[in-house]
C-alpha cells in the first residue's frame, strides 16, 4: 500500500496536466507538433521539409508528405550506421525492431527524450489503475517482458525492446514489488524461460499479472498443468531443473534467490488434490486482483478461456493502443479496451476509412473525429516519424473530456478481396468468436486464409480446446458463414452470386498453437508480442501445419 500511494502522488502532476490537455485538445495537439518541429528544425529532414516555415498545421501537412516506413527507411539506414541529425537532433540509444510488410525488419529509432514521453503515457497510465485498485500492489507483480538487448548495430546501437530496458532499469524501490528477476527474460530457450518464469512465480503471492498479449497469459496458464510436479520438487528442493537450457550466468543469478520451501509445496500439493491432480492459477494466487493486457483487436479471442484459470471477479485491464512506433491511448478504467488519446506525447492526423484508396485524402485531427467511426491512425513522435501512416485502423467510441476514447480494430493491410468483398480482420475475428460462442466451443487460435479453387473460398486454419464431434464442427462452420453473412453485405452478395463458395474448415493437432509460438519466438520474433494472424494474404499459410481434419459444407 505504501508504493501504490507513493506511485499516486508522483504521477498526480502528470495526470493533472494530461486531464487539463485533454479539455482543449486542438490547442494541446499544436504545442506538440511545434515543440517536435521545433527540436528537429536543423536535422536533415528538418531542412528538406522547411520545419522552420511551419507556422500552422496546414504548412506541415503542405511541407511534408504522408510517409510509410519504407519513405522513412534511407534516412533510419543512416542512423543505424552512425549517423546523427538526420531524423531526430536526440541521439539514438536504441532501435525497437518489429516486422515490417515487405519482410524486411523495421528499426524504430529510440532517443532518450523520446523514451521520456512514452514514459510519460505509462506513468498516467499506472495513475489510473491505482486510483482504480490501491490494494493490488499488496503482493507481486508478474510481468512478462521482453529482452532490452537482442544486437547491436554495425555502429555498436543495441537493439531489443524498450519493455525489457524500463523493467531492467525501474528504481529500486519499485523493484521489489515484482516477482522475477530481469535475467529471466533474457533466457534464449523458449520452454527453460517459460519454466523459470512459473517455477519463481508459483511460489509467490502474485496479485497483479500483465502481459501485452493475453495468449501468452494463456499459455503459462496450460503450461503449468503441464509441469506442475517437476515444479512443485523444485519447490520444495530449493532448486532449478538440471535438464534446463540456460546459460550458466542466467542460471547462478536465478538459484542465488531459492530456498527450500517444503511449506509451499505441501500446500500446492493440496491444491492438486482438492481439483484431482489439476493445479491452476485461482488456486496458486487467491489474492490475485488484476489482469493486464490487450483486450481488443485480434487478440481479444484469448481472453475468453480465462475464466477456466481465473476468477471471474478479477478485473481486467487493457494497456492501450501502443506500438514500437508510440505509445498512443490511456485507458482510464477496466471496461472496454478503449483509452483517452494520448495528446500530450504525439501528433495525431486521421484518414477516415474510406478515404485510404483516394487519391485526395481527408486529413483529419484529433478535435475533428466523430463517435463510432473508424479512422487511419498518421503519427508524428518525439521520435523522429514524421506523417508516418502506422497503417493501423482505429474506432472512436466516446469521448474523455473533449478528447477522442480509441480503440485499436486492426492492421488497415489486413483485408481480403478476391471478388469485391473486403473482408477485414475484424470481419473474420467477430464471425469465429461469434459461432463459437453459440455453440460453446473453446479455439486455441484461428487463421482464415482464401483457397484458389475454381470457385475461390475461405479456409479457416483452427486449433480446438477439446475433442469435438463431427456434428458439432459442421455446426460451427455453418455458424461462421451465417456470421459472416451478417456482417459483411459484399461478402453476402458475392456468396449469393456464387462467385464465393462455402467456407471451409482445416482442423490442426493440439499443441499446434504453442509449437509455432516456440518455433518463431526461437527465430527472433518478440514472445510479448507474437500474434496468429487472424486473416492472411499467404496462400500456403497452412502449409505450415499438420492437417488433421477437414470439414466441408
Amino acid at each position: 500500500m505504501a508504493i501504490a500511494s507513493y506511485l499516486l502522488k508522483a504521477y498526480g502532476l502528470k495526470t493533472s496536466f494530461f486531464e487539463r490537455a485533454t479539455g482543449n485538445p486542438c490547442e494541446s495537439q499544436k504545442r506538440v507538433l511545434f515543440e517536435i518541429l521545433s527540436r528537429n528544425k536543423n536535422t536533415a529532414y528538418g531542412k528538406e521539409h522547411n520545419f522552420t516555415d511551419c507556422r500552422s498545421v496546414e504548412d506541415y501537412q503542405r511541407n511534408v508528405p504522408l510517409n510509410d516506413y519504407e519513405s522513412l527507411r534511407p534516412y533510419i539506414e543512416r542512423m543505424i550506421g552512425g549517423k546523427n541529425d538526420i531524423l531526430t537532433r536526440d541521439r539514438v540509444i536504441l532501435f525497437g525492431v518489429t516486422s515490417g510488410t515487405t519482410g524486411k525488419p523495421k528499426h524504430i529509432p529510440v532517443t532518450e527524450f523520446s523514451r521520456r514521453k512514452k514514459r510519460e503515457v505509462m506513468d498516467i497510465w499506472t495513475y489510473f489503475t491505482l486510483r482504480d485498485h490501491p490494494d493490488v500492489l499488496r503482493g507481486k507483480v508478474l510481468t512478462i517482458v521482453s529482452p532490452e538487448i537482442e544486437g547491436y548495430t554495425t555502429r555498436g546501437i543495441p537493439f531489443g525492446a524498450e519493455s525489457g530496458h524500463a523493467y531492467k532499469n525501474m528504481p529500486e524501490a519499485v523493484k521489489n514489488i515484482y516477482a522475477l528477476p530481469y535475467e529471466v527474460f533474457e533466457i534464449k530457450d523458449y520452454d527453460a524461460k517459460y519454466y523459470c518464469i512459473l517455477r519463481l512465480a508459483v511460489e509467490q503471492n502474485v496479485t497483479v499479472i500483465a502481459a501485452l498479449n493475453p495468449s501468452t497469459i494463456l499459455l503459462l496458464c496450460q503450461r503449468l498443468e503441464r509441469i506442475k510436479d517437476r515444479i512443485i520438487e523444485d519447490i520444495q528442493e530449493g532448486s532449478l531443473d538440471n535438464e534446463l537450457s540456460i546459460r550458466y550466468d542466467i542460471r547462478k543469478k536465478i538459484e542465488k534467490i531459492l530456498h527450500p520451501n517444503p511449506k509451499r509445496a505441501d500446500e500446492l500439493r493440496r491444491l492438486m488434490e482438492k481439483r484431482e491432480g489439476r493445479l491452476v492459477p485461482r488456486d496458486c494466487w487467491p489474492d490475485l486482483r488484476l489482469i493486464v493486457c490487450w483486450k481488443g483487436g485480434t487478440v481479444g479471442v484469448y481472453m475468453s478461456h480465462f475464466k477456466e484459470y481465473f476468477n471471474e471477479t478479477i478485473k481486467i485491464r487493457d494497456f492501450g493502443y501502443l506500438s514500437s512506433e508510440a505509445r498512443a491511448s490511456v485507458p482510464v478504467s477496466d471496461e472496454g479496451c478503449a483509452g483517452a488519446l494520448a495528446i500530450t506525447s504525439n501528433f495525431y492526423e486521421f484518414i477516415p476509412l474510406d478515404d485510404i484508396d483516394k487519391g485526395r485524402k481527408d486529413i483529419l485531427l484529433a478535435h475533428q473525429l466523430k463517435e463510432g467511426e473508424e479512422y487511419y491512425v498518421v503519427l508524428t513522435t518525439y521520435g523522429g516519424l514524421y506523417r508516418y501512416n502506422i497503417d493501423d485502423i482505429i474506432k472512436v467510441i466516446g469521448f474523455y473530456n473533449a478528447t477522442p476514447l480509441i480503440e485499436f480494430k486492426q492492421k488497415g493491410s489486413v483485408v481480403s478481396s478476391v471478388t469485391g468483398e473486403k473482408v477485414y480482420e475484424s470481419h473474420i475475428k467477430d464471425a469465429v468468436r461469434g459461432a463459437a460462442d453459440m455453440i460453446g466451443i473453446g479455439l486455441q487460435f484461428f487463421s482464415a486464409f482464401v483457397e484458389w479453387e475454381p470457385q475461390p473460398r475461405y479456409a479457416f486454419l483452427v486449433e480446438l480446446m477439446a475433442e469435438t464431434s463431427q456434428d458439432a464442427k459442421l455446426e460451427f462452420l455453418r455458424n461462421i458463414e451465417s456470421q459472416l453473412l451478417k456482417i459483411n453485405v459484399e461478402y453476402e452478395t458475392k456468396r449469393r452470386s456464387q462467385r464465393l463458395a462455402h467456407p471451409v474448415l482445416k482442423v490442426v493437432p493440439k499443441g499446434t498453437f504453442e509449437n509455432h509460438r516456440s518455433k518463431m519466438v526461437g527465430e527472433g520474433r518478440h514472445d510479448g508480442q507474437f500474434k496468429m494472424p487472424i486473416l492472411t494474404s499467404d496462400i500456403n499459410f497452412h502449409e505450415k501445419f499438420n492437417i488433421i481434419e477437414e470439414i466441408k459444407i
